[in-house]
């Protein structure tokens, strides 16, 4: 059992002493969806002229799991949304507001979230998509935060869930080796006490070019070439990198924490040396559980870190009450990191 530090120790919650702005908010609950296929290694390794040890060197990786035909973005969103849904123990009529988190909505227009509202049974809930990359799950939870905030809403369902197999080309090793499906959803509540520390949030539109949609489907004409994401590892890696660490340190200052207060570190799965890196550098106390779901649940994009989280609570490895620090970044470029308490 890991050691804990006195403001998490049995009976005491930790406190968010500068929490975000207007009523206070909590994330409730949890709820995920992984695909029934698995996709290891050995399987993949042939096709991309690579060795299994590769894969995982180099990402972290060992395992991912794939969407097959049947299994769509809504009904994988609507299905991890119900587990959170049920493991909140409130009825879809509940939710006031759905925000959807995916970068993988091929069909773009109309948007996704009113069609998971739909199959749950959602009927006067706002419901509204937003794309940003794999940082969508935290710029969801700081709209959810916001919604509560300015008292338009009492429960928010944040959805995060991609299809990463409808955009990859699987014969490339940069993203076939990294890219997984899966969805992970929150229900944010309004509570008694603070859930949330402010958002320290940011873009950098200079790099966009690193992470592309290729050929731009908006102006592809035959209607026979795929669009497939195309990726600069080395340089997104160089960027995150160097910038990561402070934005992390930023959120924490922001709630004005330091890491004895904090639990667990979840930033997003992108690429297991990616992770250490962080570690690394952020000199972690030894009672900081690290979220490495990547190895079992590759990078799933927007829905990484709610998977992580449900990963985390279910395993007992976090504890409910406990601090978290969530670390989201995608390509676009754009992040949003903030200090929750887990449900």
């Amino acid at each position: 059992m890991r050691e804990r530090t006195p403001d998490t120790g049995p009976g005491r919650a930790p406190t968010i002493r500068r929490p975000a702005a207007g009523h206070p908010c909590a994330i409730t609950a949890l709820g995920s969806y992984r695909p029934s296929r698995v996709v290891h290694n050995a399987e993949l390794a042939p096709r991309l002229g690579v060795a299994p040890d590769w894969i995982e060197q180099r990402t972290g990786i060992a395992s991912r799991h794939q969407a097959d035909t049947s299994e769509s973005l809504v009904g994988m969103g609507t299905s991890a949304a119900r587990e959170a849904l049920g493991n909140r123990g409130i009825g879809a009529a509940e939710i006031d507001c759905l925000i959807l988190a995916t970068m993988t909505n091929t069909r773009q227009i109309p948007a996704l979230a009113p069609a998971i509202a739909r199959e749950l049974g959602a009927d006067r809930a706002g419901a509204y998509d937003i794309n940003a990359a794999c940082a969508g799950f935290g710029m969801g939870l700081t709209s959810a935060v916001g919604h509560i905030a300015s008292g338009s809403a009492t429960n928010v369902l944040v959805v995060a869930v991609e299809r990463m197999v409808d955009v990859i080309d699987p014969t490339d090793r940069n993203t076939a080796s990294i890219f997984a499906d899966g969805a992970g959803a929150a229900v944010v509540s309004a509570a008694a006490e603070p859930g949330f520390g402010p958002v320290a949030w940011g873009s950098d539109g200079t790099a966009e070019e690193l992470f592309v949609l290729s050929p731009d489907p908006t102006r592809r004409f035959d209607g026979h070439t795929p669009s497939h994401v195309r990726m600069d590892g080395p340089a997104l890696a160089r960027w995150f990198g160097s910038r990561m660490v402070p934005i992390a340190r930023q959120a924490l200052s922001l709630a004005d924490l330091t890491w004895s207060d904090i639990s667990a570190f979840v930033p997003h799965q992108a690429n297991g040396r990616l992770t250490n890196r962080f570690v690394g550098e952020l000199d972690l106390p030894d009672h900081v559980t690290v979220a490495r779901s990547i190895a079992a649940d590759g990078n799933t994009s927007a829905a990484s870190i709610p998977l992580a989280l449900e990963d985390l609570v279910s395993s007992g490895r976090a504890g409910s009450g406990e601090l978290a620090l969530l670390l989201g970044f995608g390509v676009g470029i754009t992040w949003a990191a903030q200090v929750a308490r887990l449900p």
